[in-house]
């Protein structure tokens, strides 16, 4: 776009992440402040960006506009997190559990959303949901998405076989990347017929004979 000093559409998110670790609670507060005022202000110059595709153009801003609504989520389970750690998220002299906390003060989940945040936070606590955490924060998987990864990983956790864990967690956040939420559920069957534990795929078998019958 034209006025930012010669900087393409993706050089400057690249530059900020670049120095991201180096900025105080402040500092991103002030930033957070600054991409508010610009989004407010950019539906006035859209008609500045090309039309077309590429990074320079419209579908390259939608992107880009996209990855920060995640950044947004991924910020949201973020701050409930610490929130949690510190128990300001339930109890006090409000009372709230902690969904109501979240919709407290981020009332845009008033709409719904709310509970996605709260198992996503509660699930990065435990070690095992490690891979999600990382791709949600890298902004590979949205968030509610991230809740039915997780949802669907503790579902067939007691049904795999040794040392399957990993592999079906790595494919439940493929699926979920390429195709959402719906897409991860269909995946259930295959994995438990790939990484189930043998006595789990021999009841599947003695179940679908007796259907039969």
């Amino acid at each position: 776009m034209e006025g930012n000093g010669g900087c393409s559409p993706q050089e400057e998110p690249l530059a900020g992440i670049a120095s991201a670790s180096d900025l105080s609670a402040a500092e991103c507060r002030a930033k957070v402040a600054e991409a508010r005022t610009a989004l407010g202000a950019l539906r006035e110059v859209l008609w500045q960006v090309p039309s077309g595709g590429g990074p320079e153009g419209l579908s390259g801003l939608m992107g880009e506009v996209d990855a920060l609504g995640m950044a947004c989520d991924s910020g949201r389970v973020a701050v409930l997190r610490e929130a949690m750690n510190r128990g300001e998220s339930d109890g006090g002299s409000a009372a709230l559990t902690t969904a109501q906390w979240v919709r407290h003060h981020a009332p845009s989940t008033i709409a719904g959303g709310a509970a996605a945040i709260v198992s996503v936070a509660t699930a990065f606590g435990k070690r095992v949901n490690a891979p999600v955490k990382e791709a949600v924060e890298a902004g590979r998987l949205p968030v509610r998405s991230a809740a039915v990864v997780v949802s669907e990983a503790d579902k067939l956790r007691p049904l795999l076989a040794d040392g399957a864990e990993p592999h079906v967690l790595e494919g439940l956040i493929g699926m979920a990347e390429q195709h959402g939420p719906s897409g991860c559920r269909l995946l259930r069957d295959g994995l438990i017929a790939k990484y189930g534990r043998q006595d789990v795929l021999q009841d599947q078998q003695n179940m679908g004979k007796s259907f039969i019958r």
